[in-house]
């Protein structure tokens, strides 16, 4: 998968949008054609993905261990 910004004037893709699209989402292959989006659209749309997919935190590969002199 592959986003770009759009060469061409194009409508965005979203239903009830009549803005002009400035990003193309290319599947190569999955999908017919591209996909094309304008920037409020692609705003909204990112905002609902990172309510989903939150990313977790690295766990360190070692423990830590506790120095005993601090704990005094």
């Amino acid at each position: 998968m592959r986003m770009e910004i759009c060469k061409h004037q194009l409508n965005c893709d979203f239903y009830g949008c009549k803005n002009m699209a400035k990003y193309s989402f290319s599947t190569k292959g999955f999908i017919r054609r591209d996909l094309v989006f304008c920037e409020d659209c692609m705003k909204k749309m990112f905002e609902c993905f990172s309510k989903e997919c939150v990313p977790k935190a690295v766990q360190a590969p070692f423990k830590v261990k506790k120095d005993k002199r601090s704990d005094k």
